[in-house]
């Protein structure tokens, strides 16, 4: 086809409809007065030559503008900026009652006009256009006499629209957009002998209720845009064929034109498998496999190979920087009264336990010595939430091993005279705790939190208070600040998790920044003391929680480390859900924030997935009963269903976390305090681990670079720990393509949230 088929089409079409959209109807000859006055308006604007980018939407005026464009030699696009360089003539819905206005002048009319057409990442030459145009016209069938066109004018279903015209049948038009119910209404009133239509659509009309009942017996064939919802399945064309009864033929957009979807993908899987050839020969590399991704480029996935059997105990530098951390935690710590500050927590737990029991009985619950009740009637009588029963049992649990309460078979009794948790005794304890806990660390806002939870915890309990709002008062962050940094505790684990990953960071042998996570960063705690330790590291640190409002408030304290980013994590969702690769990370910082996971082993497999070969996960977390948490924050977390569950804990314990590191294949290499530290003794501990020990470090940048460009320069590299199989055990390239399809609008968004690929 030429543009010389088209106009005469259009001659021959003369005072008969050649397009009806709208309700309204142009006929050949008014829809070639059309273009020529398009051509006298471009050519005013200057635009022979140059490039169109078309934003006034589907709408009809788009065809007299494109056969304009081609008659001036010009380069149009509809779906991106359609500049080479040069400067760009936008046509937006203001520009079209130009078309009006301007005198209609027949050109010259000639074949080799080097006009050109941008078609997403393709740009077609002349040539190439009229390649495509003449498989549009073939696929149309051999004599097409209505075609309805349900695809936008100024991409495929103006292609197709050019060739019903060069065949000297009308086109039905219907904005892409459709909805199903009004797409099959649309085609019953049209009643054509050939459909243009997305994939997508074509799935939605099939599956409408309507479909079988639609009248649509002239209609012999539908040609598909695969480009907008992929090919359709045998399955899907099976369907479409009974449903409709009409002959199925596609088009998709290629380098080449438009091509059938079955030479399309025979072609990219031979490219694929030529690049996955590539790939695997790339030392390192296991296994690999490759898909073609939008914007014609390549989604490539390589797992990396196993290490050598004596290879896989750790790298040389991970006893040196274990070691020349604890030397300089040691010797921070050194001149601290640890004891004394041991105490003061240890005194804050006592005290938080003798309140539990005091909000009972102020709730009405063992107030004197002789009142028993049984669990249910303390839930009753104390108005117990219907969130809060589980914890409360933990606290009865508690409370009797702590020997505040005694147990009798079913019935509970208080073990301890009324006088020692009345209110003045109460009032007394936190008034003497406060004076010791301001002479150990200089501060008493943990203090004043947990004191506060006290006064309240009748309404805690039977839910009229709620725990958020006595940690965030008038959604300030000043008492939870104070919670995870005043300790003696806090601040040993910061301090420890800054020597080891600032030593980490330095040792760090990559030809790129390192890459650092923080999940549940809140308040900042834990950056904060890291953050000044990883001065001169090449560094790139992303500080993520599942809440905005923590990343808005750390953005300007923070504002002075460009190595920052910020962005959201969710520790109870899978990673790919909320648009992170695997191997993304080398380092994963936690401070006290799994404890919050609804479920710990899928929270740590999950940053396990993330890390890459030799990563390493750095968390710190309770392992025993924090008996003032119990009483304040406990309030907050949701229920478990991992260990916690089974023992009523509100913590892991020690041996739970150790298992569940190991269950994820994660191989411990510190756990701090050691052995016979005075700290061992309050619970607080640093977890070390490495990930994937057992695989070869494999970067992006290093297959990238095998690859040197010959899989293109937007193919997106990403390291996977296994390639996803069928129950049959065939590569699932469904997944795949949702994999790649996730990073593509991950990518398209610019969101913040996601780390380049490790």
């Amino acid at each position: 086809m030429t543009v010389r088929h088209i106009i005469d089409g259009l001659e021959r079409l003369g005072s008969r409809a050649a397009l009806v959209s709208g309700g309204r109807e142009w006929t050949g000859a008014q829809m070639l007065d059309w273009t020529y006055r398009a051509v006298t308006a471009l050519r005013q604007r200057g635009a022979a030559g140059r490039s169109l980018s078309w934003s006034a939407g589907d709408v009809p005026q788009a065809l007299p503008i494109r056969l304009a464009a081609m008659l001036l030699g010009a380069r149009f696009s509809a779906e991106q900026p359609a500049s080479d360089g040069g400067d760009v003539l936008t046509i937006t819905g203001a520009d079209l009652s130009a078309l009006d206005a301007a005198s209609a002048c027949e050109p010259r009319i000639t074949d080799d006009a080097p006009f050109s057409v941008v078609r997403g990442p393709f740009v077609w030459s002349a040539g190439v256009f009229w390649e495509s145009l003449a498989a549009m016209r073939d696929a149309l069938g051999p004599s097409p006499a209505r075609t309805a066109v349900l695809s936008s004018l100024a991409g495929f279903g103006g292609d197709a629209a050019f060739a019903s015209f060069g065949a000297g049948a009308p086109v039905h038009h219907h904005p892409a957009a459709a909805n199903p119910a009004k797409a099959l209404a649309f085609l019953e009133r049209a009643a054509p002998d050939c459909a243009v239509l997305s994939a997508t659509l074509l799935r939605s009309l099939v599956a409408h209720p309507a479909a079988a009942l639609a009248d649509l017996g002239s209609l012999r064939r539908i040609v598909v845009d695969a480009g907008v919802g992929g090919a359709l399945s045998a399955e899907s064309s099976a369907a479409v064929r009974r449903v409709f009864g009409a002959e199925l033929t596609d088009r998709l957009a290629s380098q080449a034109g438009l091509v059938s979807a079955e030479r399309a993908l025979r072609r990219a899987e031979q490219e694929a498998a030529h690049i996955a050839e590539l790939v695997t020969s790339c030392p390192g590399v296991a296994a690999a496999a490759v898909i073609p991704s939008e914007s014609d480029s390549w989604a490539i996935f390589a797992v990396p190979a196993k290490r050598a059997r004596d290879d896989a105990s750790g790298d040389a530098s991970e006893q040196r920087v274990i070691s020349a951390a604890i030397a300089a935690l040691d010797a921070e710590f050194a001149g601290t009264d640890l004891n004394r500050a041991i105490a003061a927590v240890e005194r804050l737990g006592q005290t938080s336990l003798l309140s539990m029991l005091n909000a009972l009985s102020r709730s009405g619950v063992f107030t004197d010595a002789a009142a028993v009740q049984t669990v249910d009637e303390v839930f009753a009588r104390a108005r117990v939430a219907a969130e809060h029963r589980p914890l409360i049992r933990r606290w009865i649990r508690v409370l009797t091993e702590q020997k505040l309460l005694r147990r009798d078979g079913d019935l509970l009794s208080a073990a301890r005279p009324v006088g020692e948790y009345s209110d003045a005794a109460l009032a007394r304890a936190w008034e003497e705790l406060k004076g010791e806990w301001l002479a150990t660390v200089g501060a008493t806002g943990t203090i004043d939190y947990a004191l506060r939870n006290a006064e309240r915890m009748p309404d805690l309990i039977s839910g009229a208070v709620r725990a958020v709002h006595l940690l965030f008062p008038e959604g300030r962050t000043d008492l939870a600040r104070a919670l995870y940094r005043e300790s003696i505790a806090a601040r040993y684990q910061h301090r420890a998790v800054s020597h080891l990953v600032s030593r980490i960071a330095k040792e760090w042998p990559g030809q790129r920044p390192i890459r650092l996570l923080e999940v549940g960063a809140g308040t900042g705690a834990t950056s904060e003391s890291l953050l000044p330790e990883l001065s001169g590291a090449d560094v790139d640190y992303l500080y993520t929680d599942v809440s905005r409002y923590f990343l808005d408030q750390a953005a300007p304290r923070l504002a002075g480390y460009p190595s920052v980013r910020f962005g959201l994590y969710d520790i109870n969702a899978p990673p790919r859900e909320q648009g992170f690769a695997p191997n993304s990370f080398d380092v994963i910082i936690g401070g006290g924030v799994l404890n919050a996971a609804r479920n710990t082993d899928a929270s740590i497999r999950w940053l396990n997935e993330l890390l890459g070969p030799g990563g390493w996960l750095v968390l710190t977390e309770p392992t025993v009963e924090e008996f003032w948490v119990m009483a304040s924050q406990a309030f907050m977390l949701d229920d478990a269903s991992d260990g916690r569950a089974e023992t009523e804990s509100t913590f892991l314990s020690l041996p739970q976390w150790n298992a569940v590191l190991d269950g994820a294949g994660l191989q411990r290499v510190l756990g701090l305090p050691g052995g016979g530290h005075p700290l061992e003794r309050l619970g607080h501990r640093v977890f070390a681990a490495r990930a994937k020990m057992d695989r070869v470090p494999l970067t992006s940048e290093r297959l990238s670079a095998h690859l040197g460009g010959r899989a293109g320069a937007a193919a997106r590299i990403e390291i996977v720990d296994e390639l996803p199989l069928t129950s049959g055990g065939t590569l699932d390239r469904e997944r795949l393509r949702d994999w790649a399809a996730r990073r593509q609008g991950l990518d398209s968004r610019s969101n913040p949230t996601a780390a380049s690929q490790a």
